[in-house]
């Protein structure tokens, strides 16, 4: 991953990959009391910032990487927050950081599950990596939001984590779930359709505003089809969720129609 250490850019699509390195002369994470305090950190940092935790590793004595969307708040002062908080709790004489984090945007929803399996592959049975937590009924309340990665992953008759695990196993590939994987699915987050009833209120206005009704729309393929590419790219709505709006078609079906 290729981590840039000059002024932090914005990213359109909000959504950082987080790497945090700790001093050589001290171990940031000595013990698991020492981790159960960090997530403990990081669920009240949720709490006051209102950002998204879609993966995390904390298994390293030496380094902690996080996956956070911002959520409108500044990314600078999410990690400041953290880190002086988790600071505070350790106390060290010496310096508990390396350095400044490091960061990379991630630019897209195939960047984005891409990034959440190379974290997930650090340490996959570990309790202190999110990997567990996807694949089990076993979750930290109140920490991931891992609902916002699983409802892409529609894949044939699988449920959401049978086919992540599939994903993690490479059974499975980012084309297969995404459907087309040059299709850059919400560039800009914060403008991103995230419920079904948002995606209706916003297909009953365009509808206005073209002349159509919603009838004339389902009956003409070649315009229903132009829509349905729009809402795949400009929402998270998973591919069931897209095909109840338009007429009740199939997972497979709207696939077919992404990939063309």
């Amino acid at each position: 991953m290729n981590m840039s250490r000059e002024a932090r850019e914005k990213s359109s699509f909000g959504t950082y990959y987080i790497k945090q390195i700790g001093s050589p002369d001290v171990n940031l994470f000595e013990n698991d009391i020492e981790r159960e305090k960090f997530i403990e950190i990081l669920k009240k940092a949720k709490k006051k910032f209102d950002f998204k935790l879609y993966a995390y590793c904390i298994n390293s004595k030496d380094s902690y990487e996080l996956i956070i969307f911002d959520n409108g708040s500044d990314i600078s002062n999410i990690m400041k927050s953290i880190n002086i908080s988790y600071s505070i709790y350790k106390n060290t004489s010496g310096k508990l950081f390396k350095d400044r984090y490091k960061s990379e945007m991630i630019t897209d929803y195939y960047h984005l599950l891409n990034t959440t399996k190379e974290i997930h592959y650090l340490a996959e049975d570990s309790k202190w990596n999110s990997c567990c937590e996807y694949t089990s009924d076993n979750r930290k309340e109140d920490l991931l939001d891992i609902e916002e990665i699983l409802k892409v992953f529609n894949y044939k008759d699988m449920d959401s984590v049978e086919a992540y695990k599939n994903y993690l196993n490479e059974e499975i590939s980012e084309e297969d779930i995404l459907c087309d994987k040059d299709m850059i699915l919400c560039d800009n987050i914060r403008e991103c359709i995230k419920t079904k009833r948002e995606a209706e209120i916003k297909l009953e206005d365009i509808l206005d505003e073209k002349g159509y009704t919603y009838k004339e729309l389902i009956k003409n393929k070649e315009e229903r089809n132009k829509m349905i590419k729009h809402f795949r790219k400009n929402s998270t709505l998973s591919l069931k969720e897209i095909g109840s709006i338009f007429g009740g078609l199939s997972e497979s079906s709207i696939c077919k129609i992404l990939s063309k």
